[in-house]
């Protein structure tokens, strides 16, 4: 089985806009965790851990935290250089 993929860099950039949209708000973990259904731990997780979050979970939270996934995922990055694509596809 293939390792799990995990762009740490990426899933950092999230985390510290999820929690500077959570201090700027006011909106603590426990109040994301009362909104969301999810254990504390699992929101430390999402906000503040190094674990992979999912789609659903990123979801959960931006609505627990009333913002929309846009504005959270509103960042620059470099899109690599691939080669050309295979051209026989239907």
């Amino acid at each position: 089985m293939a390792e799990q993929y995990i762009d740490i860099d990426f899933l950092n950039i999230i985390r510290d806009k999820l929690w500077k949209i959570s201090n700027d708000k006011k909106i603590t973990l426990e109040d994301i965790q009362d909104r969301t259904g999810f254990s504390y731990s699992q929101v430390y997780r999402i906000v503040r851990g190094s674990n992979n979050m999912s789609v659903s979970g990123f979801l959960a939270i931006c609505k627990a935290l009333e913002v929309h996934p846009s504005k959270v995922l509103d960042f620059d990055f470099e899109i690599p250089k691939y080669p050309p694509t295979r051209k026989n596809f239907k």
